[in-house]
């Protein structure tokens, strides 16, 4: 908003004559003319006739001073104001007001309020919420496990030694880690410690035990926490009460119908019409099932993530990934007793009596910390790495002790499943329904046999729609006080980790995290349009994260004023939450939280790449997130140009500027070209894709065709082969070949089409736009001598691509592994000499690129194993990409120039655009 506000020092020329419309005085913060700020205050004190609390605020920056003012009011109280001293901004009426700055003023006074009042008693909750960690001091756990311990250690002291764990912690060890694991997972008490046979007090574990302050434990709901609770369980377990009902009442009614035909048989009664009476029943009954019950207890994805995490898929990690990471989850099931550990299966040769309790932990791309539960199977911990490789060590332990604080005793596990689960599966039923799912699949995916009953199933279910939505609302009614417990519970157990005080920062840092994330997302989501995608996600939500604009922070802060929901878990706190945290003036859990989690995986840079890559389009190349996070002005305003033009349905490569073929279709005029266009929208957005699938499995295929010749056993099918001879591998690249190429025609069809639109549109131009539309076009055919080596590089960079996935799991030649950084070099250096020799218009910026890209060669050594393969391989992928990049960023916005004078011209003639809706 700061970059779009104007400071007006006259009256406006479009406030002039407009008495009718209505403006708002903002101050600027700042005084005329560096006037002093006291001799400022004194008069607008004298001239306002105020006091001075009330003419400190006009000192704020964004203090609605004065609304719904006119024009001519506006100069009046302009003149005034500059005359005293104040700096003011004129604004449309209604742009801003005082709540948020208001809201900021009141919590801060509170919060200095409660740091003035003296701290009687540390760390107990109100009377309305349980504890969410239960903090005891060295010496309470000291007593409690040994009666005379030796140099008990005072709490408050500095970081402990990393060699050797506390006093009391270290005495305590063996009862403290059997409550912890009794408490967490009380379902499976019989388990046995996964780390009998390792030292207790190693080096690890001891410098991540270091890290928490003291000892803390979990503690169950008291007496009178758990008789409040009992009321609100009872409402929030209405409606899925109602459910469960029906869905006994289906299977009696199911059992009974079947139960019917055995029972006429030994009766002597059956006969057509007890078969057909029964049949109709359980069809009724199977169709009340699919359509009403197969929603509400189906655990498919509901969309409710907008971040990165909704795009892409998690990825199971494994201890040999993060060794650290769960030795950190032991330490915090041990001192903070959180934890979602459960019976994980062992190799086959163990006894059942050696399963150990681990925690099964998921990765995504995004920046969202949550626990995942699917019906009959234990919970998960899903970690984001863009919060861990953004914020520090002690914020990320605090979202994930928040996220796990739910699951710590059989009272909070019935809450979280009642209430939020609840809101969530009629979430997901809803979401179903208006976007026509049923139980056989969606639109695109149901055979043709089942279109008939999917049809029925859809014409069915839309009046059920508005039917869940308000038995959500009816829902988050009854369950409302319930939901705000657990929300604030989890507040809790955050705060138990990073104190009272150091609350309020940590969901400033919360909610800046959530909006990078949500922004990162976004633009993943629109560079998919254009076939490229960010090839490392959660380093470029922290370059968001760092480079967030001052107006954004505001508007953050603005936001954080507002209530959250407490269904969504995720949503970061804002000021109502942070202030009821602040009341319990808790002490900080961890000694320190300058430390990070990255360093507790073993190659979190490797591990980031491939998650970024799992679940997103296979038609889509990873690029540099620099190309895609730092676009400058008229790079964005050249995809805006080319959006509108194609309707999002943007080429990946060069137009085919030559006119079509058919004789019929050249004659076609401005607007029937159009709109032929606008027929084929949807075609040429799926030719696109499929394109991108050959042309990626055409480089699996040259990947398996070079293994066999190498004589190395492969399995076709990952390979896309017929066979694993050299005669089957020529057949599969000669048919791959074939589809490319009518693929290829039929994308080239359409683009001439696009071609005549813009011949059409230069006909009717004046003399001036005509000849700039004709130089701008004579300069564009320049890039047709880049279209052979820019589609050789492109290849290349697809199979080296292909081999960054296979390095971590498959021994490659060495021939196979140096072949490529020779060609990739020699195509970059092809793609800048025909640059300069054929004077294609490249900026001398672009042309540097490009000899940087080619300067130099990535080697790949013969001894060269695992990670090391990997790393070069990227940075070769690397290379070409920025390339190939550089080419396309030039090209595009040769394009838009064109395009823009044609588009002008279509709105000078009235011309119906090019939109479709479902694009």
């Amino acid at each position: 908003m700061a970059s779009q506000a104007r400071i007006y020092n006259r009256v406006p020329d479009n406030l002039q004559g407009r008495n009718q419309d209505r403006f708002q005085i903002i101050s600027a913060g700042k005084t005329l003319r560096a006037k002093p700020p006291k001799e400022v205050l004194q008069q607008l004190m004298s001239a306002f006739s105020i006091g001075g609390d009330q003419a400190r605020k006009l000192f704020l920056k964004g203090w609605v001073i004065k609304d719904q003012l006119t024009a001519g009011e506006v100069v009046q109280f302009r003149t005034q104001l500059q005359q005293l001293g104040l700096k003011i901004e004129v604004h449309p009426a209604g742009t801003f007001d005082n709540r948020a700055i208001l809201a900021r003023l009141k919590f801060a006074r509170q919060r200095q309020e409660r740091k003035s009042q003296p701290a009687t008693t540390t760390g107990r909750p109100g009377p309305e919420v349980a504890p969410a960690l239960k903090v005891a001091t060295p010496s309470q756990v000291a007593s409690s496990s040994n009666p005379a311990p030796s140099n008990p250690k005072p709490s408050g002291g500095g970081v402990p030694s990393q060699s050797t764990a506390p006093a009391a912690a270290k005495s305590a060890a063996t009862q403290r880690s059997t409550a912890a694991q009794g408490r967490g997972a009380k379902n499976a008490p019989e388990l046995t410690s996964p780390r009998k046979s390792e030292p207790k007090d190693s080096a690890a574990r001891a410098q991540l035990r270091a890290l928490f302050r003291s000892a803390v434990s979990a503690a169950s709901p008291a007496p009178g926490s758990r008789i409040a609770m009992l009321p609100q369980l009872l409402l929030a377990s209405v409606v899925p009460a109602g459910f469960v009902g029906l869905l006994l009442l289906c299977l009696y009614q199911l059992g009974g119908a079947f139960w019917a035909l055995p029972s006429a048989v030994l009766a002597g009664e059956f006969g057509v019409g007890t078969l057909a009476g029964s049949g109709v029943t359980i069809l009724l009954v199977c169709f009340c099932m699919a359509l009403i019950l197969t929603p509400f207890f189906s655990n498919g994805s509901s969309g409710l993530h907008a971040g990165v995490a909704g795009d892409l898929d998690p990825v199971r990690l494994s201890k040999r990934d993060a060794p650290g990471l769960f030795l950190l989850l032991e330490v915090m099931a041990e001192t903070c007793g959180v934890s979602i550990a459960r019976k994980q299966k062992g190799p086959r040769n163990l006894a059942p009596a050696n399963r150990i309790l681990t925690t099964e932990v998921v990765v995504t791309a995004g920046a969202e910390i949550r626990v995942m539960q699917a019906p009959f199977s234990p919970p998960k911990l899903s970690l984001g790495l863009g919060a861990v490789s953004t914020l520090e060590g002690g914020d990320v332990v605090a979202l994930m002790a928040r996220a796990m604080s739910p699951y710590q005793n059989h009272w909070y596990r019935a809450a979280q499943s009642l209430a939020i689960g609840t809101s969530e599966r009629l979430q997901r039923a809803q979401d179903a329904l208006e976007r026509q799912a049923t139980i056989i699949g969606a639109d695109d995916t149901v055979p043709i046999v089942l279109k008939p009953l999917h049809k029925l199933l859809v014409i069915c279910g839309r009046p059920l729609a508005p039917l869940f939505d308000r038995l959500q609302a009816a829902h988050r009614h009854m369950s409302g006080p319930l939901a705000r417990r657990l929300e604030a519970h989890a507040d809790l157990a955050a705060g138990q980790l990073v104190g009272s005080d150091g609350f309020h920062h940590f969901a400033e840092r919360w909610n800046r995290l959530v909006h990078a994330d949500l922004v990162c997302g976004e633009i993943n989501r629109e560079a998919q349009l254009l076939g490229k995608r960010l090839m490392n996600v959660p380093l470029a939500v922290r370059w968001l994260y760092n480079n967030t604009s001052a107006q954004t922070l505001k508007g953050i802060d603005a936001a954080m004023a507002e209530e959250t929901d407490c269904w969504a878990q995720e949503e970061p706190a804002g000021h109502l939450r942070i202030g009821a945290v602040e009341e319990h003036q808790l002490p900080p859990g961890l000694q320190r939280q300058d430390f990070s989690l990255q360093k507790l995986f073993i190659d979190f840079t490797e591990l980031a790449t491939r998650v970024s890559r799992v679940g997103g389009d296979d038609s889509c190349r990873p690029v540099e997130n620099r190309l895609l996070l730092e676009t400058d002005k008229n790079a964005e305003a050249a995809q805006q140009v080319l959006t509108r033009y194609f309707n999002r349905a943007i080429p990946r490569d060069f137009v085919h500027l030559q006119l079509p073929r058919n004789e019929e279709l050249r004659t076609l005029d401005l607007q029937s070209c159009i709109d032929w266009l606008r027929g084929r929208l949807v075609d040429l957005q799926e030719l696109e894709q499929r394109i991108a699938q050959l042309q990626r499995k055409g480089a699996r295929i040259q990947i398996g065709a070079a293994l066999v010749r190498a004589n190395v056993r492969v399995d076709p099918r990952l390979y896309d082969l017929n066979g694993t001879t050299p005669a089957a591998t020529d057949e599969s690249r000669q048919d791959n070949r074939v589809r490319l190429s009518e693929c290829l025609q039929q994308r080239q069809q359409l683009h001439s089409m696009f071609y005549l639109r813009v011949e059409r549109a230069m006909a009717t131009m004046v003399a001036a736009d005509r000849k700039a539309a004709q130089t701008a076009l004579a300069r564009l055919r320049k890039f047709d001598a880049l279209n052979e080596p820019l589609t050789t590089l492109n290849r290349y960079s697809d199979v080296v691509c292909e081999l960054i996935e296979r390095a971590p799991t498959q021994e490659l030649p060495t021939a196979l592994l140096q072949k490529y950084p020779q060609l990739i070099a020699q195509q970059i250096r092809q793609l800048e000499d025909t640059a300069r020799t054929r004077q294609v218009p490249l900026t001398p910026a672009q042309l540097e690129k490009l000899q940087s890209c080619a300067t130099g060669e990535t080697a790949i050594s013969g001894a060269a194993r695992g990670d090391d393969v990997s790393g070069a391989l990227q940075a070769l992928e690397l290379r070409g990409k920025s390339a190939s990049g550089v080419v396309m960023e030039a090209y595009q916005a040769e394009l838009a120039q064109l395009l823009a004078l044609c588009l002008a011209e279509e709105e000078r003639l009235k011309v119906k655009p090019l939109r479709l809706a479902s694009l």
